[in-house]
């Protein structure tokens, strides 16, 4: 007889109220029981309700709860698509269905004294102890706390309500998949001085991640930012790397980078490289390589970016709300559609969109946690019936959810989405999602042809630098972090998650660092040699004031000695000297300037004025004994030519005189007579 009272009460309020109250929490603060109460939150219930089953729900109430106090549970016509379901969590309701009255001191409490209540439910017959419901449907529901007929609070929640006919059709149909996208991500991890640091809001979003599946058997589709992965060690993944069978883990940057500006301003070999090293730093830190075939973009996506990703081997992208926004796709996309997007080159990346309205609900701090799960999976139950209707296979489809900026929603959150989404015919978390890379389901987008200018200011400092750090790290000896720092902070400049007052940091920083090492050697002002032979070797001290060994090239020009090696590479010890040997010849002797100058070992830059020193070559025994032995020779020859000459001319003036005319013949002996 009470229950059947209550029905009729309730009913004659639905009548005179027409709308139950807004989804939003309502606090009324007129009269002592108003006063004393201050919200009414659902924190548990079930979401799926079989046929004619009681349907459960846990309910705390803050402030004081007097035992004269009722609680109605409203049901209303179901909604019949996404827009109406939002429309809904506004308090634009559809019309009532049904009231149930519960006297609040008739009601048990669970151990944390909040109220349970087990709802008995029927379809399309009314009886005066059953909440009515319709067909099969997603249905709102409001729980609304009451002082006989003053509203002291309510609260919207939603189910759904299927008969068992309808739960084996659906299985039937195929179940809708859904993909939870989580990308750890933050501020890069190098700071403005050079070192690099975990943020505090990777480490949460890494203990966020971990959390959300600890006793879940589904997993994510999970992009790690690879220079934060690479400072927070492979220690700090040790639980993720446990569970990493149960993830599918995409490639990044080693720093957050944004296609489209890096291929306008021709760095498209940075963005590989950097691709690269993230997949090596994320295969460190979790044991297994990433895969680069699709990817996560939280930047705009234009069509010089996806000519990019492709020439590298990226053959689709998942975009966070965020992306969407900024590329033009806010209406057109669906979240469990793969979509054609055309690259300025004519070839085609498939992109995916997280949902926005998914994400929107996922970080919504105003709702509790249940409420927050609950109205995405209504939506999850709507968009595969709006799926099916379209004529989608739901085999190949799969929902994209996520927050807007990709990163891991509540750990609550999602364990409350899990059971609710566990317990429907009609939806499913994927195991190991892996987002479509060669179906598609959509349509073909057109990206836009403009250029990316964003980082055009940016790359003008980072070519002046690039020479400049490039041949200072030539000086520094092979452990020294500062050759892997320095291009970092290069590197970190174009990053689409620095801002102007980083860069401006990072630049002021990496001036006065190459400074101070560049300007460290020094060779004496002045000095004087004297050479007293030929072939000597010429001495130097080079200096080093800096804090580390250092190398330099040490070059020596003149042009009256000639060098065995005119370039010399030095390393001078920390806070010390070395000695420069110069094996050279002299060409002649005299005074004459010599010049020394010190050079970066890599691109000749000049390590301040050259220095000129005085060789003094003396009078050398070596060039006397060359110039004596000469002389000598020559005097030789020039006797031996000239005794010569005398004796042919003696002998030639002989034998004229012996056969001159004037002179009278001698007449022979005559014969011996035999």
């Amino acid at each position: 007889m009470t229950s059947l009272l209550h029905r009729f009460a309730a009913v004659g309020l639905a009548g005179i109220l027409g709308v139950a109250a807004p989804a939003t929490l309502i606090a009324h603060t007129s009269g002592a029981a108003s006063a004393a109460v201050a919200g009414l939150t659902v924190t548990q219930q079930a979401f799926t309700v079989i046929d004619d089953a009681a349907w459960r729900v846990v309910v705390a109430v803050e402030g004081a709860l007097s035992d004269k106090l009722n609680l109605d549970v409203v049901s209303h016509r179901r909604v019949n698509n996404r827009a109406e379901l939002a429309d809904a969590t506004v308090g634009r309701l559809p019309e009532t269905l049904d009231r149930l009255r519960f006297s609040v001191v008739d009601l048990p409490r669970n151990s944390a004294g909040r109220l349970v209540i087990s709802v008995p439910t029927a379809a399309n017959t009314s009886a005066p102890e059953n909440l009515l419901f319709g067909s099969s449907g997603i249905y709102p529901i409001t729980l609304e706390l009451r002082a006989g007929e003053e509203l002291l609070a309510s609260t919207l929640t939603f189910i759904h309500r299927l008969a068992s006919d309808d739960a084996v059709e659906a299985t039937a149909e195929g179940t809708l998949q859904v993909m939870n996208v989580a990308a750890l991500s933050s501020a890069p991890a190098r700071t403005a001085n050079g070192k690099s640091v975990v943020s505090p809001q990777f480490s949460a979003q890494l203990g966020d991640l971990i959390e959300a599946y600890g006793e879940e058997t589904s997993g994510a589709f999970v992009s790690l930012q690879a220079d934060q992965a690479t400072v927070a060690g492979a220690s700090s993944f040790a639980a993720l790397r446990d569970e990493s069978s149960r993830h599918s883990f995409a490639a990044s940057t080693f720093v957050p980078l944004n296609p489209g500006a890096m291929a306008a301003i021709g760095m498209g070999e940075v963005f590989a490289s950097q691709m690269r090293a993230g997949e090596d730093a994320i295969a460190a830190a979790i044991g297994v390589t990433p895969d680069r075939g699709v990817i996560v973009i939280d930047d705009k996506l234009n069509a010089d970016g996806a000519v990019l990703l492709r020439d590298i081997g990226v053959r689709g992208a998942i975009l966070t709300p965020r992306a969407v926004d900024a590329s033009g796709f806010r209406g057109l996309v669906d979240s469990a559609l793969t979509y054609r997007a055309r690259a300025s080159d004519g070839s085609t990346l498939l992109v995916q969109s997280i949902d926005p309205v998914y994400a929107t609900q996922l970080a919504d701090s105003t709702q509790g946690t249940v409420a927050r799960a609950v109205t995405v999976t209504a939506g999850l139950v709507l968009q595969r019936d709006s799926l099916l209707a379209m004529g989608k296979d739901l085999g190949l489809v799969m929902v994209a959810l996520g927050t807007n900026d990709a990163r891991p929603a509540d750990p609550a959150v999602l364990q409350q989405l899990f059971r609710f989404v566990g317990s429907s015919p009609a939806l499913k978390f994927a195991a190991q999602p892996r987002p479509a890379a060669t179906e598609t389901t959509g349509d073909v987008l057109d990206l836009s042809r403009g250029t990316d200018t964003s980082l055009e200011r940016t790359k003008t400092f980072v070519d002046e630098l690039t020479p400049r750090v490039n041949n200072t790290i030539s000086m520094l000896g092979d452990g020294d972090p500062r050759r892997a720092d320095w291009p970092a902070m290069l590197t970190t400049m174009l990053s689409s998650r620095t801002d102007p007052v980083l860069n401006a940091a990072l630049e002021k920083n990496l001036r006065s660092a190459t400074k101070a090492v560049l300007g460290s050697l020094g060779l004496p002002t002045a000095a004087n040699f004297t050479l007293s032979s030929r072939k000597a070797e010429l001495r130097l001290q080079v200096r080093n004031t800096s804090d580390t060994a250092l190398r330099t090239v040490v070059r020596f020009r003149s042009a009256k000695l000639k060098f065995a090696q005119p370039r010399q590479v030095l390393e001078i010890p920390a806070n010390a000297s070395a000695e420069v040997v110069m094996a050279v010849e002299a060409r002649s002797s005299g005074r004459f300037p010599v010049t020394v100058q010190l050079l970066t070992p890599r691109g000749d830059l000049s390590l301040g004025e050259p220095v000129t020193i005085t060789a003094n070559v003396s009078a050398i025994a070596g060039l006397g004994q060359v110039v004596t032995a000469t002389a000598l020779l020559v005097l030789l020859t020039w006797w031996a030519h000239n005794w010569r000459s005398r004796r042919r001319r003696a002998l030639e003036a002989a034998l004229a005189t012996a056969d001159h005319p004037s002179r009278p013949t001698e007449k022979a002996d005559p014969a011996p007579n035999n």
